[in-house]
């Protein structure tokens, strides 16, 4: 019998570490700020993130910065705009409204598709977005300008 209550013991032991891991894992999530390798911009403050979000015109390194918009999954837009830009997605919607209206500006391009919007960063100088980091991982010719955000309570 103690042999038995032993392997049981050490099999539970197994699988308790087994789930720590894979929580621990699982507990980590970054918001990035990507670009393409070409870029010459190294980094933005949270400040500078956020008015380029809102249309404030921003040139960097002599090169206009354009933000594109990440919407590939509800969660990043309701994230990048509660804590980088400070807004419900209804007040943000609002706030662009009023730039195009009051000074004529456009609209940030929004972009559903993870790789559509990888090709946009690639293939127009000077733009900007957010990912998740392990969105990042999985594309090519784009370098991380720093963390946005952390969710260590996943």
């Amino acid at each position: 019998m103690r042999v038995k209550e032993g392997k049981v013991k050490a099999l539970l032991m197994c699988l308790c570490l087994i789930c720590i891991s894979s929580t621990a894992q699982m507990t980590q999530r970054s918001l990035m700020l990507v670009c393409s390798d070409n870029s010459t911009l190294e980094s933005l403050s949270h400040a500078e993130v956020r008015k380029l979000f809102l249309g404030v015109p921003m040139t960097k390194t002599q090169i206009r910065l354009k933000p594109l918009l990440n919407a590939s999954d509800s969660l990043i837009t309701e994230v990048f705009l509660q804590q980088i830009v400070s807004m419900s997605k209804r007040q943000y919607e609002r706030q662009l409204l009023s730039r195009v209206f009051r000074l004529g500006d456009q609209r940030p391009p929004e972009y559903e598709n993870i790789d559509m919007l990888a090709k946009a960063l690639l293939d127009t100088p000077g733009s900007l977005s957010y990912m998740w980091s392990e969105q990042l991982e999985h594309q090519t010719g784009l370098k991380s300008l720093g963390v946005l955000w952390t969710d260590s309570n996943n």
